[in-house]
């Protein structure tokens, strides 16, 4: 009967474990794969825009969308 108790409780850890294990991976991948992406062109567009006199107060908020965006 120990032996089952002690069984169920390392399977409960394991499981637990890996739920947290997946969870992080799949974080960092959305990070990686989409955030990070989004976030470059924003930067990439704000820069753009900065350069024309008109359309810095453009550019500064693409800075700052692509700021939120990684947060």
């Amino acid at each position: 009967m120990l032996e089952i108790l002690i069984t169920l409780a390392i399977l409960t850890f394991l499981f637990w474990l890996g739920f947290h294990i997946t969870g992080a991976l799949l974080s960092a991948a959305i990070w990686i794969f989409i955030k990070l992406p989004i976030a470059i062109l924003l930067v990439c567009l704000g820069l753009t825009l900065s350069i024309t006199i008109l359309l810095i107060p453009l550019g500064s908020k693409c800075f700052k969308v692509a700021l939120n965006v990684l947060t």
